[in-house]
């Protein structure tokens, strides 16, 4: 359906704008019931028990019923919609007022006008119901093929709108339960020469209740005692990572307890300690609340990392370390830009440096690279922890994985340019060179094509084929892989040692240059698998995934629906431009065969009627001739349309006997030196080439048809020749060849332009149509001869040059 598709189309762009749930569900509704004319439409949710339906979006129906439906229990028998999110099947209730589903809401559904209700569930990918799509009319109605199809239609694309949806809310409650987060860091930076502090940040005054200037040159174990240092802050040490737990005595007096982080790192130059101290003193004093706290983000499903004020990764929950491959070791004291893939823009960058350094949140998305190389996006919300006096000390970044949902928006986004690129492209090659590249964004597509299929000839045709090695037009399914695929109905996606395997086994038979991994995906029509879309790769075995199995899975369908389409759109051109081209033609013809038979119909008429008493012997014999010449050439005319007539009815009978070629070229030569008379050309050369080694050769042929053949390509190229010579023959050959013998007609006559060279054994063509007053002939001499020769068992073909000359060549079966 055309307003199915277009719908699609739409909701999926309101979908890929980021237009809002309510807002699009109305926009389903509505251009639902302009589609089912007379309809009325409503979209019911599963509330989160599972127990009841709630209300959507009803526009059209009234607000008492709205009211009374929602909350409607989710049970057997409990309407058309109760029942459908009951059994998860389609309901169809064509009188409402006689149907037991509704005998508890017969009196509701006649003061609301409804005469029938169909309802049908609506299913995310894993088949649980979320909610059900309902159409009322006034009337009792019945459902044709297209309600049917319209109906489902709308539940798929109320699921895609209720997933996205529920997505969307997760994320929301995702960012408010993280959000909090951020003031979750407490730490100070002292920069230490062996046990001398070098340098100190803000927090440590805090910490400590030092200034800066009473700190720089003291000893660390001032503030923290030595034996609470498991090792010492020599040289070698510094080649290690160390925690330890202690306890800080401040300025005051007063006692912290404090965790120290120690790393090796260089300070102008030399080699220095970089200790991170954490007060966590009001953690001890709240252990039971902190303990919550941390094992929520120890346990939270999106990655948490907390930098300090340059960016420098101070911790980094499992999810993390899970989702990137790196362990904490290897990211404490890192910045993240560990994770860049570079494809982000440096503008991106910037925009949330400034951001989050002015204290406002910053939230955005980001294409990162995982250890093991692997790409992956994320959505991240970093916010600045502020101390008690606003002063920025940490950020902190919620993340969520968010590399699926991308995937599945540029899928969707892939079929919609899919779905569009039909009524863009001009051909099905242009159509699928589009699909190639849009599918090139997710996926290798280097090596690739697709072959349709035709189960009546068992062949493949490939209307685009694009592949390093391998390059076919055609070929047959027999025991190939893409044939495997047509049967089984399912994709394949396999290793050379698999596809090796299936060959052992003797399911397929493997050809061309061999392949590290090879994708095939069927795709389907309406009734039955149309043709095959094919991804390979010669030297990587992970260049084509699972992921990407599952990937063509959903884009195929789009796929194998525009491809017929456009198929289809295409065969109706054609079938369009040759019928205009067939009335054209037959216009021709008829003018011509006006003109053909006119002519020698006039002569005869005219010069007979010219003979009386007084007509001289010398005269009325030369007028005799032309009256002749004319009915021979009515006869020619009157002939040729009986054996087009006879050939298409097949009730042409080929008669073969042994006949003497030598003979057979002699009365060919015979009757084509008398033509040439009388076109007057007695200045072309007739030149008759039969090898030496032939003259006792007897071919078995039907010789009347032979003849034919021969003399029709020959007074062609007589017509087309107004200078210089005619060849005929056959070319040299083993006369005990159990193959074939090759003729051949060559003049050097006017030639055929290329324009006309692939119609030109069609009926009523001629090389030149322009010029067929000039040489006469109806145009169906070429396919007589065609159709002649390939009932002998040979086939026919040319070269030609325009102003050069043209040869034609034939063959014919030795035995």
């Amino acid at each position: 359906m055309k307003e199915a598709n277009a719908l699609r189309s739409s909701i999926l762009e309101l979908l890929y704008k980021g237009e809002s749930e309510t807002a699009i569900l109305n926009e389903i509704v509505k251009r639902a019931q302009n589609i089912s004319q007379g309809s009325i439409c409503s979209i019911l949710c599963v509330d989160e028990e599972g127990k009841h339906l709630l209300l959507e979006t009803a526009p059209d129906l009234p607000d008492f019923y709205n009211k009374a439906v929602n909350g409607l229990p989710i049970r057997n028998g409990m309407g058309s919609c109760g029942t459908a999110a009951f059994t998860g099947e389609r309901v169809i209730v064509e009188d409402i007022n006689t149907h037991p589903y509704w005998s508890d809401f017969k009196s509701i559904a006649k003061d609301a006008n409804l005469g029938s209700c169909w309802s049908e569930p609506i299913k995310d990918a894993s088949g649980k119901v979320l909610g059900t799509f309902a159409i009322y009319h006034r009337t009792p109605n019945i459902p044709n093929t297209k309600d049917v199809e319209l109906i489902s239609e709308l539940s798929d694309l109320t699921a895609i709108v209720l997933d996205r949806g529920k997505i969307i809310r997760q994320l929301a409650e995702s960012e408010s339960k993280y959000k909090t987060l951020a003031d979750a860091s407490n730490e100070a930076v002292f920069i230490v020469d062996k046990d001398i502090i070098v340098e100190i940040n803000t927090r440590a005054e805090i910490m400590t209740g030092y200034s800066e200037l009473e700190l720089s040159g003291v000893s660390i174990f001032s503030f923290i005692e030595k034996e609470y240092w498991i090792v010492s802050l020599d040289e070698k040490s510094r080649d290690f990572r160390h925690r330890i737990q202690a306890i800080g005595t401040k300025k005051d007096g007063s006692k912290i307890d404090v965790v120290v982080r120690i790393k090796n790192s260089t300070f102008k130059g030399k080699v220095i300690c970089l200790l991170s101290i954490r007060d966590v003193t009001n953690y001890k004093n709240t252990k039971t609340e902190l303990l919550k706290l941390s094992q929520s983000v120890i346990q939270s499903p999106v990655s948490v990392v907390i930098t300090n004020c340059e960016g420098n990764i101070e911790y980094v929950n499992p999810k993390f370390n899970e989702l990137t491959g790196y362990s904490l070791e290897e990211v404490i004291g890192e910045n993240p830009r560990i994770l860049s893939s570079k494809n982000n823009k440096a503008e991106l960058y910037k925009s949330m440096w400034e951001e989050i350094k002015s204290g406002n949140e910053w939230r955005g998305e980001f294409q990162n690279k995982k250890k093991n190389g692997e790409l992956f996006w994320e959505f991240a919300t970093i916010s600045p922890i502020k101390d008690d006096r606003g002063q920025i000390i940490n950020f902190i970044a919620v993340k969520e994985d968010i590399t699926e949902r991308k995937r599945q928006e540029q899928i969707q986004k892939i079929i919609l340019n899919i779905s569009n690129a039909v009524f863009s492209q001009n051909t099905l090659f242009e159509f699928i060179q589009f699909i190639r590249e849009e599918l090139s964004s997710i996926i290798d597509t280097t090596n690739f094509f697709v072959a349709l299929y035709d189960d009546e000839t068992e062949m493949f045709s490939l209307p685009f084929h694009d592949d390093e090695h391998d390059s076919f037009e055609k070929f047959p399914k027999d025991k190939t892989v893409s044939g495997w695929v047509v049967d089984h109905e399912t994709a394949l996606l396999a290793t050379a040692e698999e596809l090796d395997e299936l060959e052992a086994k003797g399911e397929v038979e493997l050809k061309g240059e061999p392949s590290k991994i090879w994708l095939g995906m069927p795709l389907k029509g309406k009734e039955k698998v149309i043709g095959i879309l094919v991804i390979q790769s010669y030297e990587d075995e992970n260049a084509v995934t699972k992921e990407d199995k599952k990937m063509l899975e959903l884009v195929s369908h789009q796929i194998s629906i525009s491809i017929e389409q456009k198929r289809t759109e295409q065969e109706l051109y054609k079938a369009l431009r040759d019928a205009t081209e067939s009335d054209r033609l037959k216009s021709v013809f008829l003018a011509t065969m006006s003109h053909e038979l006119r002519t020698p119909l006039n002569a005869v008429i005219g010069f007979s009627g010219l003979v009386d008493n007084e007509t001289g012997i010398e005269t009325a014999i030369e007028y005799c001739k032309m009256i002749n010449q004319s009915g021979h050439n009515l006869l020619n005319i009157v002939e040729d349309l009986f054996d087009i007539s006879l050939i298409q009815s097949g009730a042409v009978k080929i008669k073969h006997e042994d006949y003497s070629i030598l003979n057979l070229f002699y009365e060919i030569d015979a009757v084509i030196h008398v033509e040439r008379n009388v076109l007057e050309k007695e200045h072309i050369e007739l030149i008759l080439n039969i090898p030496p080694n032939f003259s006792d050769f007897v071919l078995n042929t039907d010789p009347h048809r032979f003849k034919q053949i021969f003399l029709n390509l020959l007074k062609n190229a007589l017509k087309f020749t107004d200078k210089g010579s005619i060849e005929y023959g056959f070319q040299d050959c083993n006369p005990n060849s159990k193959e074939v013998l090759q003729f051949f007609v060559k003049d050097t006559g006017i030639g055929i332009p290329e324009e006309v060279q692939e119609s030109i054994f069609g009926l009523f063509r001629q090389a030149n149509e322009e010029l067929s007053r000039k040489y006469n002939g109806v145009g169906i001499g070429l396919s007589i001869s065609k159709s002649l020769i390939e009932l002998l068992g040979g086939k026919i073909w040319f070269d030609s040059t325009p102003e050069e000359g043209s040869t034609f060549y034939f063959t014919h079966p030795v035995k």
